[in-house]
């Protein structure tokens, strides 16, 4: 089992590897969490949008497109990213 704080971590070194180190939302999708970093500032021809995510049990990452299950997209849960403020300082 992975915690929201540690999977959270884990989102954003690999958010940081391609320079998305601002959390701009988070959401839990039942089997995992869905972090969506974003670039500190707005950067012309960033499009394309998936969440970054890890599995509750596993702590397996991957990505998530919300376009390819809308269902799934509609029944996730927000989570309030301020409890992670201390921690999402972008760089």
């Amino acid at each position: 089992m992975i915690t929201l704080h540690e999977a959270y971590l884990k989102a954003k070194n690999e958010g940081g590897k391609g320079g998305r180190t601002r959390l701009s939302s988070c959401r839990d999708f039942g089997d995992f969490w869905g972090f969506d970093f974003t670039f500190p500032v707005k950067k012309e021809g960033a499009n394309g949008f998936a969440y970054i995510t890890l599995n509750k049990k596993t702590g397996e990452l991957r990505y998530f497109n919300p376009a390819t299950d809308i269902d799934l997209t509609k029944k996730a849960i927000p989570i309030a990213i301020e409890q992670f403020t201390e921690y999402n300082v972008a760089i």
